[in-house]
């Protein structure tokens, strides 16, 4: 049941600090304050964007979308599927694991809304991949069954990247603010010239409520982009918001907050390799997602889509200069895998990705 873990006596609903598309888009506003309170020693680690152009549309054209896929038989999901790379492209559904247990709860397709293919890495990367059992292949489309899914996907993918590269480019000026050796603009940069984003269009499942629909754990990427859902019932789409479930995370006293959000904003959650190219000026939201009660009687499925946004892979992650790496570090009452054992000093993007698949499958 809902109330034996996420009881209203032990969460708040807790609405997001709020910015507007047209203030960062302003390179000239000094929007430290409003970063600090969101994402600062005392924040959420969570910010919502508003009034972004063509965002609600797109929105609309591709969520319903992952009800659609989900909905495919069997036999033609299993030919999207790609084993090979951890299921980081393609279908994938009750690989990852959580509390040790196999997550059947919902179907993910993954792709990168940037690049269909990858560009070709040096001899040295190419050991590196092989040595950490990853491939980098093209993307996977449902071309034949969904044709319009590649286009939707795409569009909105790269409008998030869009729009979390103006956001970054303020997360780096408060960054800056707090430490003088921090490189400006290094998200930014991240941001723009990264070639491992990952798209991630999400369908959870109806059926018995099994607390979770998504277990407690941080992002690895630098930032990460996520909509508001939409519930449909089989096809329909339903005007809803879930009072009791949803998106939760834990604030900076690992106490647990069900975030408010209005479904014509963006979210945009710090992932752990902020935290630690920032030296924890900035800090990772741990998160999961709930199933109410309510959602299991109206026999509700839940859509929505996240875009991981990271370097490069042969960037090196290092905390600043003058900063010890434990100040890098995952709190341990947010009680979710150590951060240190799957990243240290000089580290390559590509290696610590590596250890984050393997840590949750």
């Amino acid at each position: 049941m809902i109330i034996k873990y996420f009881s209203r006596s032990f969460f708040q609903t807790s609405k997001a600090v709020r910015f507007t598309f047209d203030e960062i888009q302003d390179c000239n506003s000094n929007l430290n304050e409003k970063i600090e309170v969101a994402y600062g020693s005392q924040g959420l680690g969570l910010a919502i964007v508003s009034g972004i152009p063509n965002y609600s549309r797109m929105r609309h054209q591709l969520l319903p979308l992952a009800q659609k896929l989900a909905s495919q038989p069997q036999e033609y999901l299993k030919t999207l599927e790609q084993p090979s790379s951890f299921y980081s492209k393609g279908w994938s559904c009750g690989v990852e694991q959580f509390k040790g247990k196999f997550d059947k709860s919902k179907g993910s397709f993954y792709n990168n809304p940037i690049y269909d293919e990858f560009q070709p890495l040096n001899v040295e990367f190419q050991d590196q991949i092989k040595k950490g059992n990853l491939i980098r292949i093209p993307n996977v489309w449902p071309r034949k069954h969904i044709p319009e899914l590649e286009g939707a996907f795409k569009n909105l993918g790269r409008l998030m990247v869009d729009v979390g590269a103006l956001l970054a480019y303020h997360i780096d000026k408060y960054i800056h603010s707090k430490c003088n050796t921090y490189e400006m603009g290094k998200l930014y940069r991240f941001i723009r010239t990264g070639d491992s984003h990952v798209g991630r269009l999400l369908h959870y499942f109806d059926g018995p409520n099994t607390e979770e629909w998504c277990g407690w754990h941080n992002d690895h990427s630098a930032l990460t982009a996520l909509t508001c859902p939409i519930y449909m019932n089989q096809d329909k789409i339903m005007d809803y918001q879930d009072k009791e479930g949803g998106l939760f995370a834990k604030n900076r006293f690992a106490e647990i907050v069900k975030i408010g959000m209005d479904p014509e904003c963006l979210a945009f959650q710090i992932g752990e390799t902020a935290q630690i190219v920032s030296g924890g000026i900035v800090e990772a939201t741990p998160h999961c997602v709930v199933k109410s009660d309510e959602t299991v009687r109206l026999g509700l499925n839940r859509n929505t889509f996240a875009v991981f946004m990271g370097p490069v892979f042969h960037e090196i992650l290092n905390v600043p200069q003058g900063i010890d790496k434990s100040s890098a570090l995952n709190k341990i009452a947010y009680n979710i895998p150590p951060l240190l054992g799957r990243w240290d000093q000089d580290m390559t993007y590509l290696e610590y990705s590596s250890n984050c698949l393997k840590a949750y499958s």
